[in-house]
């Protein structure tokens, strides 16, 4: 199976590198990286970094960053991708994993791992411990994570608390294969990384890749996977259809869903990944010679020096899931990787048709209201099938889904008329117990008498009175 960098539409000799327990950084200062402080840097009318200020990293009093406490760890992200950019002046050596049990350059397999002097990582394709940046993307999605912060020059990241572990699992043209990626899950899990970020993806799916996953999982990784940008269906498009990784899409300036972006109910969240700015690796240009696209090489660059660069698609959004992931647990290490993804979605802003949808998952990923939130807390709402049955009583239309929460008040069920329903009207008796994946209720055939298209609403109240919703459309010709 052929995969590929998800797109839109030099060589080190001798790596030694002393890591330090925390970055240089001030959560309770506005960073002074100038392009987060700048708009318009390419003619834009919006902020230069604005992806990270709708996910709630910004110059407030309540920025996100100001949110995490003083006793921060560091947090090992691997990210498999097309290598990594090491002597970019915006990025930090400090924020490169150092394998902790290999000795640089003796040639020897210090930790008896299988790689050879695997320092910072490992390039599976050229199967050599040196994973460097030939085609940009893996720099690209890195700088979106932990960009060097506070440093007086180009761009913040997310995260400054992050330990990347270079994975290299495609080749120079941004291709790989599955058996790559698998590998690359597998070491990510052996060697200690708390999450992955997988901006990578193609059409199928292999056994190989779905074993790596679950060993993975099983290990207590995060699983950060971009939706891809082929405009289909989720569960056609690799590990971003499984249900146990965070699948991303993509939102644009007015939090809307982009058409290109694809979707499906594996889609968990949604985050910003249009005109977003992050590095440039040297020497590279990864929108060039892209057929779907019209672009002019160079357009992209940003900057006198050319170091930045701005680009679309869910690749970028998925680094952005993965940079708030991994700040919360720089500042709360026992988290598991369930109840990040717990968190994540459960915090998340509800866009788009209400509730859990196929389009942006549970929401937008807020960053400010995941570090605020208990781990303990959910709600569930969704509406997974109808169908027709008939009992003593008739025709009716049958419900099934889930209605769940930690702690659980009642869940109603409501029919509307109409594509955009302006009036509900309760058709089925208050369920005051959870329902988890089994029927919801049942509605007279005659309900449904008025019209063609209906909407049914279910509607979950936890017992702090906040509530969730799941819609589902009803054609009835």
């Amino acid at each position: 199976m052929n995969y590929h960098r998800i797109r839109f539409i030099g060589q080190l000799i001798g790596i030694v590198l002393s890591v330090s327990v925390a970055a240089a950084f001030d959560g309770n200062t506005v960073p002074d990286d100038p392009y987060f402080n700048a708009s318009g840097s390419w003619g834009q009318s919006y902020p230069d970094q604005w992806a990270l200020k709708r996910v709630g990293f910004d110059e407030s009093q309540d920025s996100a960053w100001r949110l995490v406490g003083d006793h921060t760890s560091p947090v090992i992200i691997a990210v498999i991708d097309t290598g990594l950019d090491w002597n970019h002046a915006d990025i930090s050596w400090n924020n490169i994993w150092s394998n902790p049990n290999e000795i640089p350059e003796n040639g020897i397999d210090d930790d008896s791992n299988g790689y050879i002097d695997d320092v910072i990582g490992w390039d599976f394709y050229a199967s050599g411990n040196k994973p460097w940046d030939h085609d940009g993307h893996g720099t690209f999605v890195t700088g979106i994570i932990t960009a060097a912060s506070d440093n007086g020059i180009g761009i913040t990241g997310i995260n400054p608390y992050a330990r990347i572990m270079v994975l290299k699992a495609l080749n120079n043209f941004g291709h790989s294969r599955a058996s790559y990626l698998a590998e690359a899950l597998v070491y990510a899990a052996d060697n200690g990384a708390r999450i992955v970020n997988l901006s990578v993806g193609g059409k199928g799916l292999t056994p190989v890749e779905r074993e790596a996953v679950e060993y993975s999982i099983k290990k207590g990784v995060l699983i950060v996977v971009a939706a891809g940008n082929e405009a289909v269906q989720t569960e056609e498009f690799g590990i971003a259809g499984l249900p146990q990784v965070i699948t991303v899409a993509t939102t644009g300036l007015s939090d809307q869903h982009e058409i290109f972006s694809n979707w499906g109910m594996s889609v968990d969240l949604a985050a910003p990944g249009i005109d977003v700015l992050s590095l440039r690796a040297r020497h590279t240009d990864f929108m060039a010679g892209i057929p779907e696209i019209e672009y002019q090489p160079g357009a992209a660059y940003v900057g006198a020096d050319k170091r930045y660069y701005r680009a679309s698609g869910t690749s970028f959004s998925a680094p952005i899931v993965t940079g708030i992931a991994s700040l919360l647990l720089a500042d709360k290490p026992a988290l598991t990787n369930e109840e990040v993804y717990r968190i994540l979605t459960q915090s998340a802003n509800d866009i788009d048709p209400p509730g859990l949808d196929q389009y942006t998952g549970f929401g937008l990923v807020d960053a400010r209201s995941a570090l605020k939130a208990d781990p303990r807390f959910f709600i569930t709402a969704s509406i997974d099938d109808v169908q027709i049955v008939v009992s003593e009583n008739g025709q009716a239309v049958e419900i099934t889904g889930s209605t769940l929460a930690d702690s659980f008040a009642h869940a109603e069920l409501y029919l509307g008329l109409g594509e955009s329903p302006e009036n509900w009207h309760s058709v089925a008796t208050r369920l005051s117990n959870p329902v988890d994946n089994d029927v919801l209720g049942r509605i007279p055939a005659a309900a449904f008498a008025g019209g063609p298209v209906w909407v049914l609403r279910l509607v979950t109240t936890h017992r702090n009175g906040q509530t969730r919703e799941a819609r589902f459309r009803i054609d009835l010709e």
